[in-house]
């Protein structure tokens, strides 16, 4: 009996171990540019749009999640509020919200930011009567902070550089 009761004990704490010990991994989200530090964009206020806000929240009831809340889809939902043309945000925040009332809650992710058009920021750099999508398609662009970084450039394959000047 003292050697079942002991085997018992070792069984149930192992099984609490592994249990404690487990885990999962979310996508949460994907960014081509992210930073948390302020950018000098230099946009037009033609290619800024007004303040938006997405969220993507999920009900628990008893402690049970009935869904799953998804950072992208806040995310997206922000820029698709912003209106047609609009493809990426400037100068958000990103909100973890966790509402716990009696016997349910709510929890999920809120989005705030800048809408803008990426296309007016790239149509800014081009000269006047090109086509942006074609430049787009052949040209990487990048600052000049004082390097001439033009012929390293030219050698990993890139046809052509255009090189933007600060005002």
């Amino acid at each position: 009996m003292k050697m079942y009761l002991k085997r018992s004990c070792v069984f149930i704490f192992s099984s609490i171990a592994i249990l404690l010990a487990a885990g999962c991994v979310t996508r949460m989200l994907d960014f081509t540019v992210i930073s948390s530090k302020n950018v000098d964009m230099r946009i037009k206020d033609t290619g800024k749009g007004s303040r938006v806000k997405g969220e993507s929240m999920v009900m628990s009831i008893l402690g049970i999640p009935l869904g799953s809340p998804n950072l992208k889809e806040a995310v997206d939902k922000a820029i698709e509020s912003a209106g047609p043309g609009y493809d990426a945000l400037i100068d958000g925040v990103v909100y973890h919200v966790y509402n716990f009332y009696v016997f349910f809650s709510n929890f999920g992710y809120k989005v705030e930011g800048t809408p803008v058009k990426t296309k007016e920021i790239i149509s800014q750099l081009v000269g006047k009567g090109e086509d942006v999508d074609k430049v787009m398609e052949k040209t990487l662009y990048h600052s000049l902070s004082g390097i001439d970084n033009t012929s390293a450039i030219e050698k990993i394959g890139i046809k052509e550089v255009i090189k933007v000047k600060k005002e």
